[in-house]
C-alpha cells in the first residue's frame, strides 16, 4: 500500500508546478496589459525557467551532501511568493523579479521531495513516482483555466490568492514533515544495508545518464513549445476564444496527468526502457499531423493522445535517472525534475522570435523536428541492474 505522504508531496508538487502552467494562460492578459510582442512575453518564461535550471540540480547536489530535505516548506512559501506578485506588477523589471522568485521555489522543491517519495516506496517505486508526478501534471493541467477564471472574475490582481494557497500547503507539509522524514530514512538505512552486503559497489552510469539527458530535454522543448504557445495558437491561428485557448491547454494536462499514472504502471510492467521508446518513437507522427490540420476538431483530436505520450514516460524518466546515479539521486532527481524541464523554458525566447519572425505555424514545425530528438535517443539507453 502506498504511504499516504506520497500524495501529501504530490499535493506540494501539484502548487509549484501549478505555477508554470499558468503562466502560459497569463501570458495574452500580460501581452494585452504592458503591449508585449511574443518574443518579450516569452521572456517571463524564460525568466522562471532559468533560474530553475541553473539552481536546481545545486540543490539537489547540496541535498546528496547536507540532506536539506526541510527545504520543500520554504519552497512552497516561495513559489506562491513570486507567482501570486505576477498580478501586482506594474513594471517589466518587477514581472522578471516575480518569475526568478518562483523559479527558486520551484527548484527548491523538486530534487528533496522526489528523493523523500523515493525512499517511501520500497517496492512499485513506478507507481508511486507516477502519483507524485501526477501532482506537478495536475497542477499544470488545472494552472491555466483556473487563473482564466480568476482573472475574469477578480482581474489579474486575483492571482495574489496563490500566495494563500502556496503558504497553506506548506503548512500541511510541516506538520506531517518529521513522521514523513523518519519513514523515509528507515527505508534508505534498509536500502543502504543492502547495498553494504554485496561485494560489488554500486557505479554510478554517467554515460547512460547523459543519453537519457537527450531524451529528456528534447521532451522538455516540446512540452514547453506547447505550454507556452498552444494557447496563442488557439487564439491566433485556429481563432478560438480566450477561454477556448486555456480550456485546450488544461485538456492537454489533464490528458497528460492521466498519462503518468498510466506510465508509471507500465514501468512496473514493461520497464522504464520500454515505456520510454514506446512513447517518443509515435510523438513526432502526431506532431506533424497537429502542425498540418487547421481544423479545430481534428486539433482538439490530436491534443489527446499527443498529451498522453508527453507525460506517459516522466515518472520512468525520473526514476531511470536515479537508477543511472544511485550514488547521486539528489542530483540526478534535480536534472531530471529541473534541469530537463525547465531547458525547454529557456528555449521559449526563441520559438517566440520565430513566432515574430515568421508564424506560430512554423514554431509546430520546429516542435516536430525536435522530437526527433528523444525518440532516437530512446534506443540508446538501458534497463540498469537493481540490487
Amino acid at each position: 500500500m502506498l504511504s499516504k505522504y506520497v500524495y501529501g508531496l504530490s499535493l506540494g508538487h501539484f502548487v509549484v508546478d501549478f505555477s508554470q502552467g499558468a503562466l502560459a494562460a497569463l501570458l495574452p492578459l500580460l501581452i494585452a496589459q504592458h503591449h508585449f510582442n511574443y518574443a518579450i512575453a516569452a521572456t517571463l518564461v524564460f525568466a522562471m525557467n532559468l533560474v530553475s535550471s541553473i539552481i536546481q540540480p545545486l540543490f539537489g547536489f547540496l541535498s546528496d551532501r547536507f540532506h536539506t530535505g526541510w527545504i520543500i516548506i520554504p519552497a512552497l512559501l516561495i513559489t506562491g511568493l513570486g507567482f501570486g506578485t505576477l498580478g501586482w506588477d506594474n513594471q517589466y523589471f518587477l514581472l522578471i523579479t516575480s518569475c526568478l522568485v518562483c523559479g527558486v521555489g520551484i527548484a527548491a522543491y523538486h530534487p528533496d521531495a522526489a528523493k523523500l517519495v523515493n525512499g517511501l516506496a520500497d517496492v512499485n517505486q513506478g507507481h508511486a513516482m507516477s502519483v507524485f508526478s501526477f501532482g506537478g501534471n495536475l497542477g499544470f493541467a488545472c494552472g491555466p483555466i483556473t487563473v482564466t477564471l480568476v482573472a475574469n472574475a477578480l482581474g489579474i490582481s486575483g492571482v495574489g490568492l496563490f500566495i494563500l494557497v502556496g503558504g497553506g500547503v506548506a503548512l500541511l507539509l510541516a506538520h506531517y514533515f518529521p513522521a514523513m522524514r523518519r519513514q523515509s530514512a528507515q527505508h534508505w538505512q534498509q536500502k543502504r544495508q543492502r547495498e553494504s552486503d554485496s561485494p560489488v559497489p554500486v557505479k554510478d552510469d554517467w554515460r547512460h545518464f547523459a543519453i537519457l539527458a537527450c531524451v529528456l530535454f528534447g521532451r522538455s522543448i516540446i512540452f514547453y513549445g506547447l505550454n507556452t504557445f498552444l494557447f496563442l495558437y488557439w487564439m491566433h491561428i485556429l481563432k478560438q476564444s480566450n477561454t477556448s485557448g486555456s480550456l485546450a491547454l488544461s485538456i492537454l494536462f489533464i490528458v497528460g496527468a492521466t498519462g503518468t499514472i498510466i506510465g508509471g504502471h507500465l514501468v512496473d510492467h514493461i520497464g522504464a526502457v520500454k515505456t520510454i521508446r514506446l512513447a517518443f518513437t509515435i510523438m513526432p507522427f502526431l506532431l506533424l499531423a497537429f502542425s498540418l490540420t487547421k481544423s479545430v476538431i481534428v486539433a482538439s483530436v490530436l491534443l489527446l493522445p499527443i498529451g498522453m505520450l508527453i507525460f506517459t514516460p516522466y515518472s520512468a524518466i525520473v526514476l531511470l535517472g536515479q537508477r543511472y546515479l544511485p550514488n547521486q539521486m539528489d542530483l540526478a532527481s534535480g536534472v531530471t525534475l529541473g534541469l530537463g524541464i525547465s531547458i525547454g523554458g529557456i528555449a521559449t525566447p526563441f520559438l517566440g522570435q520565430v513566432a515574430d519572425a515568421t508564424s506560430l505555424i512554423i514554431v509546430f514545425f520546429i516542435l516536430t523536428a525536435v522530437a526527433l530528438i528523444p525518440m532516437g535517443a530512446a534506443y540508446f539507453i538501458i534497463e540498469p541492474t537493481i540490487k
